[in-house]
C-alpha cells in the first residue's frame, strides 16, 4: 500500500511504539492511584513523557504539560482559558473553530487563494477588546508553516493570551515556545510524534490564569471537592491513557534520534520532488504555497 495521509495520522509506526505499548500492558498500573510497582512505574513513566515534551518544546518545567486525549480535546481546553474577543484565522481546524464559535465573540481573518496569512491584517484586527489570538503553526490543508513566533511577539507586548494549534507541526518543525512567545500549546500525539491515536496535550505557561475545564478524580488532593488548580492535575481528571503516553514516549525517541530539524529537511526534499513533478503532469492541480514546508500537499485530478 502507498500511504498518503499522513497528514491525519502517521503509518507505519516505528516498532519501538508497539514495543513500548506491549511494556505498558505488562506493567502499567494506575497513575497516582496507589503505591504498588506497577502503579509507581505509570507515574514515572507519565514524567518521563513530559520531560521528553518538554525538552522537544523547549519548555523549562514539564509539569506544565498536561496529557489530554487528543489534540481537539487540549484545544477545547485552551478555548477554555480566553477572556475577551478572540481574533483567529480561516485556516484553522474545526478543532479551533468549532471551540471558538461555539463560544462566540470571535474574528476571523481571511486568507488568500493560496492559503497564506497576512500577519500585519492580523495584528490589526487585534484592539482593545482582543483577549486572545488562537492559530494553527501548520495548515492541515496546505502545509504551509505560519510565522507564529511573529503574531506571538505582538501578543505579547499586548499582554494577549497566545494559543497555538500544533497538530501538524509537532515533530516536524522546531517548536520553541519562549522564542515563540506561545503561552499555550496545543499537541496531538498520532502525527508527527509517531505515537498512537488517543493521545495528545496542553501546555500552559505559569503566568496564565489556569481554569479547570472538567472535574473528576486525579489520584491527588482527594479531600478536596474543587478540580485542583494545580499543572498538571487540574486537566487530566480521571485516568489517564497510560498505554497511550507510553507509546507517545517511543515516538518522540523515534522523532529526537532523528531530530527534528533533519525531519523537516526530509519533509520538504520529498514535498519539493512531488510538488514538482506533479506540476506537470496534465489534469494535475496542486494548491498552496510555492514552498509550504510542513510536508503536506493538497492536490486537485481532473
Amino acid at each position: 500500500m502507498i500511504y498518503m495521509d499522513n497528514a491525519a495520522t502517521s503509518w507505519p509506526k516505528p516498532k519501538t511504539v508497539r514495543t513500548a505499548i506491549n511494556e505498558a500492558l505488562d506493567h502499567a498500573g494506575n497513575p497516582g492511584r496507589g503505591t504498588h510497582s506497577y502503579t509507581v512505574w505509570s507515574s514515572m513513566k507519565l514524567n518521563e513523557v513530559r520531560q521528553k515534551l518538554a525538552k522537544l518544546f523547549c519548555i523549562k518545567n514539564s509539569q506544565r504539560i498536561a496529557f489530554t486525549s487528543n489534540a481537539t480535546h487540549a484545544l477545547n481546553i485552551a478555548v477554555n482559558l480566553c477572556y475577551g474577543q478572540i481574533v483567529t484565522t480561516a485556516m484553522e481546524h474545526n478543532s479551533v473553530l468549532r471551540p471558538v464559535a461555539t463560544r462566540g465573540y470571535y474574528h476571523v481573518n481571511e486568507a488568500d487563494a493560496n492559503g497564506s496569512l497576512d500577519y500585519d491584517r492580523i495584528r490589526r484586527s487585534i484592539t482593545e477588546l482582543t483577549g486572545a489570538v488562537v492559530m494553527t503553526h501548520a495548515s492541515n490543508v496546505t502545509g504551509e508553516v505560519y510565522d507564529v513566533a511573529r503574531i506571538g511577539e505582538y501578543c505579547r507586548k499586548k499582554g494577549i493570551l497566545f494559543v497555538v494549534d500544533c497538530a501538524q507541526s509537532a515533530g516536524v518543525v522546531p517548536i520553541d515556545v519562549e522564542s515563540m512567545c506561545i503561552d499555550v500549546l496545543c499537541f496531538t500525539g498520532h502525527k508527527g510524534l509517531f505515537g498512537i491515536q488517543g493521545t495528545g496535550g496542553i501546555y500552559v505557561a505559569d503566568h496564565v490564569r489556569i481554569r479547570p475545564y472538567m472535574s473528576g478524580g486525579t489520584g491527588s488532593h482527594s479531600f478536596l471537592l474543587r478540580q485542583p488548580t494545580e499543572m498538571p492535575d487540574c486537566f487530566e481528571a480521571g485516568t489517564v491513557n497510560t498505554h497511550g503516553i507510553a507509546a507517545l514516549g517511543a515516538g518522540l525517541d523515534y522523532v529526537s534520534g532523528i531530530g527534528v530539524g533533519k525531519m523537516q529537511e526530509i519533509h520538504t526534499e520529498l514535498w519539493r520532488y512531488f510538488t514538482a513533478n506533479a506540476r506537470k503532469i496534465n489534469g494535475i492541480t496542486v494548491y498552496g504555497p510555492e514552498d509550504a514546508g510542513g510536508g503536506m500537499i493538497n492536490t486537485g485530478v481532473v
